[in-house]
């Protein structure tokens, strides 16, 4: 279907959000998933096309729009997106993907994400705290720095407001800092999304820290 960009800004250093309005139409999709995206006429091109896919960053309860989050980078796509004026048009579809929230709200969960990893999440969230659903989640959080941080005041602002919901921020994630902010993870679903190293990291550490692979659900974030 036929979208155009109707706002986009840098939220945190080096990341680029994208907000396009569907034209009187939407996309029913659930938290976590992701759609398809093909530039129409971009400024630069390379031999990868124009055809890319990004996870859905806002809620299902706001329809008619799709937002997104990307790092800006060199690739033709990237530079295009990033350079596109407010109104271009660009074709999408979807949505796909099951990265989703588990349909038992009984079970803790621990998010654990670095860097762009953090958009399913934070759809995840939005669509908790719109619902008044009685998720509880452990969120952790790796990044280099406060600046690079999507999202960061906003999930303090969750945090604040729902007392399910808890945030940890980090440089390093390992299986002592797990064990201190993600205190039910003996009973908890594992839910990792972020740079291929990272989560295979992650996954890694979790069994052999005993953790059942059936309680541990992942997402790649391969950059370009």
């Amino acid at each position: 279907m036929k979208a155009e960009i109707s706002d986009k800004k840098e939220i945190a250093e080096g990341i680029l959000w994208v907000k396009f309005d569907l034209l009187g139409k939407k996309i029913d999709f659930k938290p976590g998933q992701f759609f398809y995206i093909d530039l129409i006429n971009p400024p630069y091109k390379d031999i990868k096309g124009n055809h890319r896919h990004f996870t859905i960053v806002n809620s299902p309860i706001e329809s008619g729009i799709i937002e997104m989050t990307t790092r800006i980078r060199e690739s033709a796509f990237k530079k295009s997106l990033f350079e596109l004026a407010i109104g271009s048009e660009v074709e999408i579809d979807g949505p796909d993907g099951n990265f989703v929230l588990p349909d038992d709200a009984s079970i803790p969960l621990v998010f654990i994400t670095g860097g762009i990893g953090i958009t399913p999440f934070i759809s995840m969230l939005r669509f908790i705290q719109g619902n008044n659903l009685v998720y509880k989640v452990s969120l952790l959080y790796s990044n280099r720095n406060k600046k690079s941080t999507a999202f960061l005041k906003e999930l303090e602002s969750i945090t604040k407001i729902n007392p399910k919901i808890k945030l940890a921020l980090t440089t390093i994630i390992d299986l002592d800092f797990i064990k201190q902010y993600a205190p039910d993870w003996q009973k908890s679903v594992f839910m990792l999304s972020g740079p291929p190293v990272m989560v295979q990291a992650m996954r890694g550490e979790l069994e052999k820290l005993g953790v059942d692979k059936r309680k541990i659900k992942f997402e790649e974030f391969v950059g370009y």
